[in-house]
């Protein structure tokens, strides 16, 4: 009967071993997958704020509610044509607690002022982060958690 026992204890100190591998594991590997879906979280709130602002400028519709009321200007100089304003690239660049959004969106058009255009949809995507997203302003810098974002729009034809 005495060996029985220590078996027992030494299956049950066994497991115990094998049970705090494998929370060292998981205590380990939680924090990068979060920290990527975090960066992927931005990205992705980065992108649709893009194609909303697109959208709306390409529909002509005017609205008074914020974050689109600061695009209305942009849609005033448009007189009635349709933009076709098109996210076609997005880059990221990542530097410790910092991320570095390029945004290129492509018009067929020549009589829009591009660096006009570009700042406005910057200026909207902020905004609207800002409102939806849960991001913070502090002193002119966009922030996510603790991550600061830059976003960087160039629009070309």
């Amino acid at each position: 009967m005495l060996k029985l026992k220590g078996k027992k204890a030494q299956s049950a100190i066994e497991m115990l071993f094998i049970f705090i591998l494998i929370l060292m594991v998981v205590a380990l590997l939680t924090p990068s997958y979060f920290e990527e879906n975090k960066i992927i979280s931005v990205v992705s709130y980065v992108r649709a704020s893009a194609s909303h602002a697109c959208d709306y400028l390409n529909t002509g519709v005017f609205s008074d509610k914020y974050p689109y009321s600061t695009l209305n200007s942009i849609l005033m100089s448009l007189d009635g044509q349709n933009p076709r304003l098109r996210v076609v690239r997005l880059n990221l660049v990542q530097n410790d607690n910092e991320l570095n959004i390029s945004i290129l969106i492509s018009t067929p058009y020549s009589s829009i002022n591009n660096e006009t255009l570009a700042e406005s949809i910057e200026t909207f995507i902020e905004e609207e982060l800002i409102t939806k997203m849960n991001f913070v302003k502090i002193n002119g810098t966009l922030f996510y958690d603790d991550t600061i974002v830059r976003i960087n729009v160039r629009v070309e034809r």
